[in-house]
C-alpha cells in the first residue's frame, strides 16, 4: 500500500460542507484480496480497534461496518474506517467518511473527517502501519500507541480552549473566521469588516489598557485613584527593600513579580518573617522588581467583563495533593497529572500542575521540599494561588455575584481601559455586598484566560465566547462582506465580470477573481489562472475589499474546497460534461452535485441564481436554503411560469425581446437585449444568459434597474471589459472572433453566434486540452468539421500527460473521419504560428475562430498587426 496523494479539503466540498481529508490510496496486489479473503483479518482488526464495533457505515446500524468486513470489503474503505476510529479514540469527534473507487485497480479516494490537519493524516498513516501488521500475521495490535500519537498531535496543534471557545462561537453564528499561522490569532470576519483576535485580545482592545494592566503598580494607582479597593503595597528589588517594606505593611504578606503574568511567581500568605526570609532567598533570580503587598483572607475569584458587563465569575481554587505516607510531593503531583482532565498548557479544561521555581518556592515558605512526603491523609497546597495555568480548579459563582460587586468589576475593566478583561478578587463571600475593609482587587488581566467559565471543575459552563463575538459583530451582516459566487461549465467568467462591473461604484472596493486573474476595482493585482480557493482567499481577507465576487471553478472545489462557508448570492450557469474523470469525477451526476455546492452554502437570507434553461441547474433549487430566483432566454420555461404565479422572482427574455424582471407579481420591462452589447445584437445566446444572471445577482444587492441598464449598455465585449471572451475584431476585411471555449457547449454557443454573421468561409483555429477524455476531444473535433471551412490544430504549451502531436493526430483524424479532407487541415503545434497560419490562408470576407489557450500569444498576434507584419 502506499499513499499518492493528500488533500486537505478546508471548506465545504464534495463530501462535506466540513473539513474532509482527501488521499488517494494504491493498496496493490490488495485490489484481489477483500476483507473476507484474507483469514483471521476481520478478528484481528475489530480485536485491536473494538470501537469498530460501533461503526454503522453504509447499512445504517451499529456493527454495519463489521459486517461489510465479514461479507468482504477493500482495503481504502476499511482505512477510512481505521482513521476515524483512532481519531475518535483519542477524544477527537469526528464521524463523517467516504470512500470512491476509481476507475485504476487499486487506486481508491479515502475521504474522513478531521479537526487538525497533522493529527488527521497521522491517523491514516497509523491505519496503513497497523493493517500492515495484521496483513503479516499479526493477531492483535496495541493500538494504544498510535492512539496517544493522534491525541498528542492533536492538542500540541489545536487552537487552545480560549481561542477555540471564540473560533466555535463564530462558527455558530455563521460568521467567518479563520486561524492564522499557528498560534492563536483568528481572523473574524472578511474584507473591510473583518477583526482579529488574539487570545482574548480583539482589534478593539486599547494597546494602552494592556499596558496599564501589565504594569500591577501602575493599575493599582490607576484603580486607587477611582476610590477601588486595592491592596497596599510597595514595589521591591532588593532583600533590604523586601523587608523594609514588610515591617510598614505588616503580615500576612503575598509577593509577585511585578510585571508577571498567569499567576507566576506568586507566593500568597506569607505569615511570618521566617516564612519571608524562605521565599525572600528562592525568588526568581531573572525578575528585577516584585511588589509586595497586603494578603487578604478569603476566596479567589476571576471576573470576567466583556464590553462593561459581567459575563462569568468563578471560584478559584489553588492546586493540592493528598498525602499517603509513603509518596513524595513530586510523586503525588506526577500522579495527580495524570488525571485526563490536566493537560500540558492550557489544551484541556485544567493545567497540569507545575514541577518548577514557583511551586519550590511556595514549599520552601513550609519549610517542604519536592521530596517530602506528607503524612497520609494531610492535604498540602503546592501552590500560592489558584491561577489555572498553575494546576488550580475553578467552580461557576457567576449568579451568587452581588451587585455591587458586579459593579466594581465592571468599572475597574473601564478605569484600566479593557474591553475584555479578567479581574482577580479576593473576598470571603462573592455573595455579600461589597465591603472596602474585607475585599480587594487583587490583579487586573488583558488576555484573560477563558477555559475556567466555558470548563468549570464546577457549577453551569458559561459560554464567554460568544459573548465575545456578539461584542464585535452584533449580527453576521456586520461581519462578512457580501460574497456573490459564480458557478457552472461556462460562462462563469462573463457572469463574473459583469457582476463585478454592476457593483463597481464611487466609495465601494469590489473585489474580483475569475480565470484571468484577481482584481480590486477591474485593476488586475495578480495575473493567471485565479478562479480557485487560494486566489478567493486574497480577496475576502484583503480589508479594503466591500464586495467579493468570485468565479468558482470546478478545479478549485476538488482540491480544496470552497475559500467560504457561506456565499450571499449563488450564480449556477450550467452544467455540461467537461473534465470527467478527473479525481474521483466519473460521472456527469457525480459534476452536478459538485457544481450544486454553490445553491448548498447560500446563506439562509441570501438568494440562489440558477439558470432554468438547464434542466439540471434548475432542479437544484430543492438544494439550496436561500430565495431562489430563475433566469431563462424563454418566457414560457415552466420554472419562470412558476415563479411568476407564486410572485417570486425572475429574469427572463420575452418574445419581443425584451429584458423583463418578475417580482412580487409585477412583470417589469427592462430593455431590449439587441440593443446590450455584449449580446451581439441578440445573437450571442449564452452571453444572454449571462447577462440575465448577473443582472438578477447585483439587483439584489441593491443595484437599481435604470442602472443596471446604464451599465449594461457601457459594457463592451472588448479585451479591457471582457478578455478573451468572443471579442471581435474587423482586420482587412475580415472578421476575427477570439474566445476561450474549450469544450463542446461553449463551442456551439460560439458557432451558434457567429451563424447569422456575414461571411464567405469559417478558419477555426483549435487545440484539445490534454486532462480531457479521448472521446471529448473527438466531439470536439467533429463540431469543428461539421462548422469550419479550414481547421488549424494547434496543442497547448502544457501538454498534461500527453506526447507530442498525440492530440494533434486525434482531432485531424476524428475531423476527417467527419466531413473535412486533409487538405482542408493544418497541424500547426505553436499557438501564435497557428494564428498566423490561419491569417496566412484567409481571404477577405472569411470568419476567423481563435479558439485559444493562452491569450498571450493573442496579444502577440494583434501587436503582429499592428505594426503590419502580418500580410
Amino acid at each position: 500500500m502506499k499513499i499518492n496523494r493528500v488533500r486537505y479539503l478546508k471548506g465545504p466540498n464534495y463530501f462535506a460542507h466540513k473539513p474532509m481529508m482527501f488521499i488517494e490510496v494504491d493498496i496493490e496486489d490488495l485490489e484481489l484480496r477483500p476483507s473476507d479473503t484474507i483469514p483471521g483479518f476481520t478478528e484481528a482488526l475489530v480485536e485491536t480497534l473494538p470501537g469498530l464495533k460501533k461503526h454503522t457505515c453504509s447499512p445504517g446500524y451499529e456493527g454495519g461496518f463489521v459486517e461489510r468486513l465479514t461479507r468482504g470489503t477493500w482495503m481504502g474503505h476499511i482505512l477510512e474506517h481505521m482513521a476515524i476510529e483512532l481519531q475518535l479514540s483519542a477524544g477527537i469527534d469526528v464521524r463523517r467518511g467516504k470512500t470512491i473507487t476509481a476507475k485504476k485497480p487499486g487506486i481508491y479516494y479515502v475521504t474522513y473527517a478531521y479537526k487538525e490537519p497533522k493529527s488527521g493524516l497521522y491517523s491514516f498513516e497509523a491505519a496503513m502501519e497497523i493493517a500492515g501488521l495484521l496483513l503479516k500475521g499479526a493477531t492483535h495490535v496495541n493500538s494504544r500507541p498510535y492512539i496517544d500519537k493522534v491525541a498528542d498531535l492533536y492538542y500540541k496543534n489545536k487552537l487552545g480552549p480560549s481561542t477555540e471557545a471564540i473560533y466555535d462561537a463564530a462558527i455558530l453564528s455563521n460568521i467567518p473566521v479563520e486561524r492564522i499561522g499557528e498560534d492563536s490569532l483568528l481572523r473574524l470576519g472578511t474584507g473591510s469588516r473583518q477583526k482579529f483576535v488574539q487570545a482574548t485580545i480583539t482589534s478593539q482592545t486599547s494597546s494602552l489598557g494592556v499596558e496599564n494592566s501589565c504594569d500591577k503598580q501602575l493599575t493599582k494607582e490607576i484603580l486607587r485613584s477611582c476610590s477601588l479597593p486595592v491592596p497596599e503595597g510597595e514595589v521591591v528589588s532588593t532583600m533590604e527593600e523586601i523587608f523594609e517594606a514588610a515591617d510598614k505593611l505588616g503580615f500576612p504578606l503575598v509577593i509577585k513579580p511585578l510585571n508577571g503574568r498567569q499567576g507566576q511567581g506568586v507566593i500568597t500568605n506569607i505569615k511570618t518573617k521566617e516564612q519571608l526570609f524562605n521565599v525572600a532567598n528562592c525568588l526568581d533570580d531573572h525578575v528585577d522588581k516584585f511588589i509586595l503587598e497586603r494578603h487578604y483572607e478569603g476566596n479567589d475569584y476571576r471576573m470576567l467583563v466583556v464590553d462593561g458587563k459581567l459575563i462569568a465569575a468563578s471560584l478559584r481554587v489553588p492546586p493540592f495533593v493528598i498525602g499517603n505516607g509513603q509518596a513524595t510531593i513530586r510523586e503525588l503531583i506526577n500522579e495527580e497529572n495524570k488525571n485526563p482532565l490536566r493537560g500540558d498548557g492550557h489544551e484541556k479544561a485544567m493545567s497540569k500542575i507545575p514541577l518548577n521555581h514557583t511551586v519550590s518556592c511556595y514549599l520552601e515558605k513550609l519549610d517542604l521540599t519536592l521530596d517530602s512526603i506528607p503524612d497520609k491523609g494531610k492535604i498540602i497546597q503546592v501552590v500560592g494561588n489558584a491561577n489555572l495555568s498553575t494546576g488550580g480548579k475553578a467552580i461557576d459563582v457567576t449568579d451568587q455575584v452581588h451587585p455591587t460587586i458586579r459593579k466594581i468589576a465592571v468599572t475597574a475593566a473601564k478605569a484600566i481601559g479593557l474591553d475584555i478583561a479578567g479581574i482577580d478578587f479576593i473576598c470571603k463571600d462573592i455573595s455579600s455586598p461589597f465591603s472596602k475593609q474585607e475585599m480587594a482587587i487583587i490583579e487586573i488581566n488583558a488576555a484573560p484566560g477563558i477555559r475556567m467559565h466555558h470548563y468549570p471543575s464546577e457549577g453551569i459552563s458559561r459560554n464567554v465566547g460568544q459573548a465575545i463575538v456578539d461584542y464585535l459583530f452584533k449580527r453576521r451582516e456586520d461581519a462578512a462582506i457580501p460574497i456573490i459566487a459564480v458557478t457552472g461549465t461556462n460562462g462563469k467568467t462573463t457572469t463574473t465580470r459583469l457582476v463585478n462591473y454592476f457593483l463597481e461604484k464611487e466609495g465601494v472596493t469590489v473585489g474580483m477573481t475569475n480565470s484571468d486573474g484577481v482584481f480590486l476595482d477591474s485593476v488586475a493585482i495578480e495575473d493567471g489562472d485565479c478562479s480557485g480557493p487560494i486566489s478567493a482567499r486574497k480577496i475576502l481577507v484583503n480589508p479594503t475589499v466591500d464586495y467579493a465576487v468570485l468565479e468558482t471553478a470546478r478545479g478549485g472545489i476538488v482540491r480544496e474546497g470552497l475559500a467560504f462557508r457561506h456565499c450571499d448570492v449563488g450564480i449556477v450557469t450550467n452544467v455540461a460534461e467537461d473534465h470527467l474523470g478527473l479525481d474521483g469525477i466519473e460521472t456527469f451526476e457525480q459534476l452536478v452535485k459538485l457544481k450544486r455546492l454553490i445553491p448548498e452554502v447560500v446563506i439562509e437570507t441570501g438568494y440562489c441564481v440558477l439558470n432554468a434553461d438547464d434542466e439540471h441547474v434548475a432542479k437544484m433549487a430543492q438544494y439550496t436554503k436561500g430565495e431562489v430566483i430563475y433566469t431563462s432566454l424563454n418566457q414560457n420555461n415552466p420554472y419562470i411560469r412558476k415563479a411568476i404565479f407564486e410572485r417570486k422572482k425572475a429574469w427572463y427574455i420575452d418574445q419581443s425581446g425584451w429584458i423583463i424582471y418578475a417580482s412580487n407579481g409585477v412583470l417589469q420591462p427592462v430593455h431590449p437585449c439587441q440593443y446590450i452589447p455584449i449580446t451581439i445584437g441578440g445573437a450571442a445566446k449564452h452571453n444572454i444568459a449571462n447577462l440575465l444572471q448577473a443582472m438578477a445577482a447585483a439587483h439584489t444587492q441593491g443595484v437599481p434597474l435604470d442602472e443596471l441598464i446604464k451599465k449594461a449598455l457601457a459594457f463592451i465585449p472588448d479585451v479591457a471589459l471582457s478578455k478573451g471572451r468572443f471579442n471581435r475584431r474587423d482586420m482587412k476585411g475580415r472578421t476575427l472572433i477570439v474566445d476561450y471555449a474549450h469544450n463542446v457547449s461553449g463551442m456551439e454557443a460560439i458557432y451558434d453566434t457567429v451563424s447569422s454573421f456575414a461571411k464567405k468561409r469559417i478558419i477555426t483555429v483549435l487545440a484539445g486540452p490534454g486532462d480531457r477524455k479521448n472521446e471529448d476531444i473527438i466531439k470536439m473535433a467533429y463540431l469543428a468539421a461539421d462548422h469550419t471551412d479550414l481547421l488549424i490544430i494547434k496543442e497547448d504549451d502544457d501538454l498534461r500527460d500527453r506526447q507530442q502531436y498525440e492530440l494533434a493526430h486525434l482531432i485531424q483524424q476524428a475531423a476527417i473521419e467527419r466531413n473535412l479532407r486533409k487538405e482542408q487541415t493544418f497541424i500547426i503545434l505553436n499557438e501564435l504560428d497557428a494564428f498566423k497560419k490561419a491569417w496566412e490562408l484567409s481571404k477577405p470576407g472569411d470568419l476567423l475562430l481563435f479558439f485559444y489557450t493562452d491569450f498571450n500569444y493573442v496579444k502577440k498576434f494583434f501587436e503582429l498587426a499592428g505594426t503590419h507584419q502580418l500580410q
